[in-house]
């Protein structure tokens, strides 16, 4: 629960909200917590009809709905809002505030001499930032997060915790049957407001850059190959991976375990569904899914055509005895 204490008329203001159904005008919200766990106190949310059930049975003070089919299945006050994921975000930087952090270099981290550093920055425990690397300020370095010399980052970059950022790309050639490394001379660069998750890996380009683009958001265990290209305001979910030179669009959004091959381009827009293979340029704002990615509409009509042929392979097996 948070120290923080807001009415609903308040809160109504706060979030653009029409205030409905309104059972204790004289309540208190006081944080903001999920329909099943929601005390007397809390603002909580419904999203669809598909939580009905759990939204009969809250015990929350108010819900945030959106859909206004769910205004009357609501047993206390209601919020009805526009955006519900803007309203949510409001709210839970109201009551739950993130704490603020000293800058400076954390006990246990280590700076190279030489390090450029902007402004408000802070460094983790445990984190390696070589000489020769650089970045802008209100940067956040995670914990045992490691950045080397050939890196360039802006301002306001967060790298999580156990992220390694200017390793060599993974650049061979043959000689013979052995394989030999190609020598990796180029920069990592990552412009304003990114964000990377826990353990992403950025390796460095063989010439040029890696290039990650201003507003970019990787989630967790997300790897980035070398000479590749991401836009801005690019969206990858866990669990990717990004082949050599491969070019992204300005707004595309890749799901979990998303594989690409090397040199390939995606679209600005193009939406690339979780556990995709893509092998294969993929259009400005087209939106693909499986292995082979395939456009979403041939995808979900080859899935419900292989289930019709071998209906079996779509059931659950058996429990073994």
């Amino acid at each position: 629960m948070s120290d923080i204490a807001l009415g609903l008329e308040a809160l109504a203001r706060l979030l653009s909200a029409d205030l409905m159904r309104v059972e204790n005008p004289d309540s208190l919200v006081m944080g903001v917590a999920p329909l099943e766990s929601a005390g007397p106190n809390h603002l909580s949310l419904a999203r669809d009809l598909r939580q009905v059930k759990a939204l009969r049975k809250t015990r929350a003070l108010a819900v945030l709905i959106s859909n206004p089919r769910l205004i009357e299945k609501s047993p206390c006050s209601v919020l009805q809002v526009e955006d519900l994921s803007k309203a949510l975000s409001l709210a839970i930087a109201y009551f739950h505030p993130e704490p603020e952090l000293a800058e400076g270099v954390m006990p246990g981290a280590l700076v190279d001499e030489g390090v450029r550093m902007g402004l408000g920055c802070r460094v983790e425990p445990g984190a390696r930032i070589e000489a020769g690397a650089s970045m802008g300020d209100h940067c956040h370095v995670g914990a045992n997060a490691v950045i080397l010399a050939c890196c360039k980052l802006g301002s306001r970059v967060r790298v999580g915790p156990g992220s390694v950022l200017g390793t060599p790309g993974f650049g061979l050639r043959r000689e013979g049957e052995r394989p030999v490394r190609i020598p990796q001379v180029g920069m990592v660069v990552i412009e304003d407001e990114v964000e990377l998750g826990a353990r992403c890996t950025v390796d460095r380009a063989t010439l040029g850059a890696t290039r990650i683009g201003a507003g970019s958001k990787l989630d967790a265990a997300v790897h980035v190959g070398h000479n590749v290209d991401i836009g801005r305001n690019v969206i990858i979910a866990a669990q990717s991976g990004l082949s050599g030179s491969v070019k992204i669009g300005d707004g595309a959004v890749l799901g979990g375990q998303v594989g690409v091959a090397d040199h390939v381009v995606i679209g600005a827009g193009a939406q690339i569904g979780a556990g995709s293979g893509v092998g294969s340029r993929v259009a400005p704002g087209a939106r693909v899914a499986g292995y082979p990615a395939l456009p979403v509409e041939r995808w979900l009509a080859r899935s419900f055509f292989r289930s019709q042929k071998h209906p079996s392979a779509e059931r659950d097996e058996e429990p073994r005895s």
